[in-house]
C-alpha cells in the first residue's frame, strides 16, 4: 500500500487519488491531467501572434498579387524546409 503526505494539509493518505482532508489532488496521474488541461487551456487563451496575423493578411488578401507573392514566398520557405529536413536525415543516417 502507497502512503502518501499532502504537501497541502501534511496528513497523511492511502492509495486515493485525493487527500481525504483538505480534498488536495495526491496521485500522479491525477496532477498531470491537471497540468495537461491549464497547459491545454493557456494555448486556447493565447491571442495569435503578429506575424500569424500578417500572413493570414496576406493569405486572404483581396488584391491576387499579394495573395501569389504570399504563394510564392511560402513555397519558397516549404522547399527550403524539405530540403533542410533531408539534410538532417542525411546526418542521422550517417551515424547508422
Amino acid at each position: 500500500m502507497i502512503e502518501r503526505k499532502c504537501p497541502q494539509c501534511g496528513s497523511w493518505n492511502g492509495n486515493e487519488d485525493y487527500c481525504k482532508n483538505c480534498g488536495e489532488a495526491l496521485s500522479h496521474e491525477v496532477l498531470e491531467k491537471i497540468r495537461h488541461d491549464k497547459i491545454t487551456q493557456e494555448a486556447q487563451n493565447k491571442a495569435p501572434d503578429k506575424f500569424d496575423l500578417f500572413a493570414a493578411k496576406l493569405k486572404n488578401h483581396r488584391f491576387f498579387l499579394v495573395r501569389w507573392v504570399y504563394q510564392i514566398g511560402y513555397s519558397i520557405g516549404m522547399v527550403f524546409a524539405a530540403i533542410g529536413a533531408f539534410l538532417a536525415w542525411m546526418v542521422a543516417m550517417a551515424n547508422g
